[in-house]
């Protein structure tokens, strides 16, 4: 029996996972501040909504994909946000990158007007979505999880319930600072190959065949091989975002990061010079331009 989802957030994650909800036979309404990204969606079957409010009017489940715990309030409270028309006792699974602290806020705040959260976060990328190839972790009640987890088979590979709310979110930052401090190395090591006299090519492939690998080092040293940076599998800012998430916590917590520390600092450069909008392997169009690489261009001018 089908489902009455609302998805809001139609990015890359976002809309690979309302495609394979929608060939499952799901019922999605769907809410994208810029329209446009939801109207492929709607020749697929999605309904395209006007407001947050309207995408959650019928809705057993709202999902959440959106860039900051700042859209997220918005889009949930703001004017026309989902929870005007969000029925009672209606789930929000916030699949944001965002603070274990918002997270555990946004369900209390949720429990007063009636709803139910979760922080329902998702390894993998635009492919795993479309494919059903994610991994979730979440946080909250494991009557809520065993609601969402009816809902997201076909997105899912593996559900993890971790806790109460906001550990979904506290996986989410623990694994992500993985993949920022893996691109800072990433990037040294062709950097430096380069400058001390390897071919880029040949080092690349030997660190992608290597044992020091992972599966995300290796698709991005495929980025950064082919200079795609300008269509962002995840964007360098939102990766400098999710560090400063980390480091926030920990700071609160009284744990070192000094590694993450740096990576953040990097990404934060690289942000600066307007490299934000562009996937995290161009970190390594950065550090050509600051290593004396300069015979290669600037990531605008390769895609031209």
């Amino acid at each position: 029996m089908a489902h009455e989802i609302a998805f809001i957030g139609l990015g890359a994650m976002g809309g690979g996972m309302v495609s394979r909800l929608l060939a499952a036979g799901e019922k999605v309404t769907v809410y994208n501040r810029t329209r446009s990204r939801g109207e492929a969606l709607a020749a697929e079957g999605a309904v395209l909504a006007d407001t947050p409010a309207e995408a959650a009017r019928d809705a057993e489940v709202v999902f959440l994909s959106l860039a900051t715990s700042e859209v997220v309030e918005a889009l949930l409270f703001g004017p026309s946000g989902a929870v005007e028309g969000l029925p009672p006792g209606a789930i929000v699974a916030d699949m944001s990158t965002v603070a274990p602290d918002f997270a555990t806020s946004l369900q209390a705040k949720l429990a007063s007007t009636g709803h139910r959260g979760l922080d329902a976060c998702v390894l993998g990328n635009a492919a795993h979505a479309k494919d059903g190839e994610l991994r979730f972790m979440i946080g909250g009640t494991a009557e809520d999880v065993a609601v969402l987890t009816a809902v997201v088979g076909p997105l899912a590979k593996e559900i993890v319930h971790l806790g109460p709310g906001g550990m979904g979110a506290t996986a989410k930052l623990a694994l992500n600072l993985l993949m920022g401090v893996q691109m800072q190395a990433l990037t040294e090591a062709i950097v430096f190959g380069e400058r001390a006299g390897l071919d880029r090519g040949t080092l690349i492939k030997l660190i992608a065949a290597g044992g020091y690998s992972s599966p995300m080092m290796k698709f991005k040293a495929g980025v950064m091989a082919r200079r795609a940076f300008e269509k962002a599998d995840f964007r360098l800012k939102l990766m400098r975002k999710d560090l400063d998430l980390v480091l926030a916590q920990t700071r609160r917590l009284g744990v070192p990061m000094p590694t993450t520390a740096a990576s953040h600092d990097w990404l934060t450069a690289a942000t600066n010079a307007g490299l934000g909008e562009h996937d995290v392997a161009a970190l390594l169009a950065y550090f050509e331009q600051i290593s004396g690489l300069s015979h290669y261009p600037p990531p605008g001018e390769a895609a031209a």
